[in-house]
């Protein structure tokens, strides 16, 4: 038997409540008071973790990512593009590629819109399978320089 988190009681030792209270007393010093936990599941220390997964399974991405999180790391640029096509006139600018999201997730990159003055992405669409969920960049605007001066939110349906 393992000692982790209690003291043991020794073969042969009187069934008393000293002799049972005091390793007790330490298992429940190392499991830490239930009562005293953050989350609104006390029943058991299962209970609460289980609380604490369902808060944060979106933010960890796969299925349920949330709408949040895809478009954090869509700003980011936190995905890597594998499998990449580039557009035919414009040599040097991605057209499509297939996506790896930092969640393992795959994907798939679509220039919906390039800019043929600046050969740049001015609007695309990145999926992100494992949630089913496709992250927009409406077109933004340019300026005279090619500057952006205008970028829609991204939008994710």
């Amino acid at each position: 038997m393992s000692t982790h988190n209690h003291t043991a009681i020794s073969t042969g030792a009187a069934a008393n409540a000293g002799t049972i209270n005091a390793p007790l007393g330490t298992l429940d010093a190392a499991i830490g008071n239930l009562a005293s936990l953050t989350t609104t599941v006390k029943t058991s220390a299962v209970a609460a973790l289980n609380e604490i997964n369902a808060a944060y399974v979106g933010q960890l991405g796969g299925a349920a990512a949330t709408d949040q999180l895809l478009k954090e790391w869509t700003t980011g640029e936190d995905y890597e593009l594998t499998a990449i096509t580039y557009h035919g006139t414009y040599t040097n600018t991605v057209s499509t590629a297939t996506v790896k999201w930092p969640d393992g997730s795959a994907g798939a990159f679509t220039a919906t819109t390039i800019n043929s003055t600046w050969e740049a992405i001015d609007a695309y669409t990145i999926t992100h399978t494992a949630s089913g969920k496709t992250v927009t960049q409406a077109a933004v605007t340019r300026n005279a320089d090619g500057n952006v001066t205008t970028k829609p939110a991204l939008t994710v349906a």
